[in-house]
């Protein structure tokens, strides 16, 4: 199989096994924000039989959101709904409407702007939601005085704490599509799926 496929396959399998276990109702509404081209999207949407619930695909770029429209016109996702994001990381929702929260790949750079991402998810969250987080770079991250710290998944963990979140079940692994989609890559020839950098996800309930 071509990388394309194999991603295509683990949107439909392995992705959909992400939301499998963690309580969600079947009519769920579900935020990706940060979605990229989608692919948590995507999968969320499967998972939701493609037409229960709502999947709120949010990004700052544009022709993300072009692309995650038409792969979910293409397959018949009608439950993914695409809207822009603010580049303050604010999010224009109401308090208290979505039953789970995804921040994947989206803790970038020194990763300060977790906090205002907590407090947003603390405030449109259900009680009893989750908050999904897939980091990546945690070796650049500051904390909250700004200053340059060692950081873990267990750091993580006691931070969401102060914004009422519990860590819940296992770690399953996710993965950083950014190569799949990067023009150097592409234009090098490629890269096989298998070499897709992964890492684990935290999962979070909001008490």
């Amino acid at each position: 199989m071509s990388i394309h496929e194999k991603v295509q396959q683990w949107e439909r399998e392995e992705g959909v096994r992400l939301f499998q276990n963690l309580g969600l109702p079947r009519n769920a509404a579900i935020l990706d924000y940060g979605c990229g081209f989608g692919h948590y999207s995507i999968a969320a949407s499967r998972f939701l039989g493609g037409k229960d619930g709502q999947v709120y695909a949010v990004d700052i770029n544009k022709d993300c959101l072009k692309h995650v429209s038409k792969v979910a016109d293409e397959e018949g996702l009608v439950n993914i709904i695409t809207a822009g994001g603010n580049k303050d990381y604010s999010f224009n929702f109401s308090n208290d409407v979505f039953d789970m929260i995804m921040f994947y790949d989206l803790l970038h750079g020194d990763g300060f702007h977790r906090f205002t991402l907590y407090e947003e998810a603390s405030r449109t969250l259900k009680k009893g939601g989750i908050l999904s987080i897939l980091p990546f770079h945690l070796s650049n991250f500051r904390d909250k005085e700004g200053k340059k710290t060692s950081y873990s998944y267990r750091k993580l963990v006691l931070e969401a704490q102060d914004y009422g979140f519990t860590e819940i079940g296992e770690k399953p692994l996710g993965i950083h599509f950014e190569k799949y989609h990067s023009a150097y890559y592409i234009n090098k020839g490629g890269v096989e799926f298998e070499n897709l950098e992964r890492a684990e996800i935290l999962n979070l309930q909001k008490n």
